[in-house]
């Protein structure tokens, strides 16, 4: 890896917030929410975004004499989306929105924003890889987080591609008006056996048996298809 003074991370986190901003606004359906309201909402995503991200990197490792600092705390893909989940509840909760909704509407672009975030990863040297000399293997010498001159896995490469296919897949079906709360919910299950699975290659899962992204992964397992069974149940219902 290469020596640079640019905040690439930073830089990169902050596009994918632009990013996600252009895809809601781009695709939300113009019947159900106006500008404003659109707007309102992406900023208290993105203020639960930020805050979940901290909140969780800080949770995870949390010592007794620990102090938690908003600025120098790094930021956690996972806490990111259960903060984005839970600021987008509220604001469908304080403005009377539908919840399924504002679901549909804001949840398409995550994969994506994790995508760009992976780069950031990747080049910053965080979330790392375990130890490995095969093919392709990546060797860091000026990260401040990596282990420097250790062949590793490039973890985070293979995120950021395996996560942009689940976007594109998922953006086509919206692209063509067939992206529904049923298909949310795959797109749920999609992501979380991916980041679930890929976790096992970093190396911060050395010697653990799961970790609390894995726990989180299996709770949106879960959760997805506690969504697609309902509307499978809903749509029994009504036909009866």
């Amino acid at each position: 890896m290469f020596n640079t003074n640019i905040p690439i991370y930073g830089i990169l986190i902050l596009l994918s917030l632009l990013i996600n901003i252009i895809i809601v606004l781009k695709t939300y359906n113009k019947k159900h929410y106006t500008t404003i309201e659109i707007i309102g909402a992406l900023t208290y995503e993105n203020m639960g975004i930020i805050l979940g991200a901290k909140l969780l990197t800080y949770l995870n490792n949390y010592s007794i004499h620990s102090e938690f600092n908003f600025y120098t705390t790094g930021l956690t893909s996972l806490g990111g989306v259960l903060g984005a989940i839970i600021f987008l509840l509220l604001f469908a909760f304080q403005f009377k929105k539908d919840r399924k909704e504002i679901m549909n509407t804001f949840m398409l672009p995550i994969p994506l924003m994790y995508s760009i975030s992976k780069i950031g990863c990747f080049i910053a040297g965080c979330c790392h890889g375990v130890e490995y000399n095969g093919i392709l293997h990546i060797t860091y010498n000026y990260s401040k987080i990596a282990p420097n001159n250790t062949n590793l896995f490039p973890v985070q490469i293979i995120e950021s591609i395996i996560f942009l296919i689940i976007f594109m897949y998922f953006y086509k079906k919206k692209i063509n008006k067939s992206f529904s709360f049923k298909t949310l919910g795959y797109l749920t299950i999609a992501c979380s056996i991916s980041k679930f699975l890929l976790d096992y290659l970093r190396y911060e899962h050395i010697n653990k048996i799961i970790t609390l992204n894995q726990i989180i992964c299996l709770v949106f397992v879960i959760i997805g298809v506690i969504i697609i069974k309902g509307v499978k149940n809903g749509r029994k219902q009504r036909s009866n």
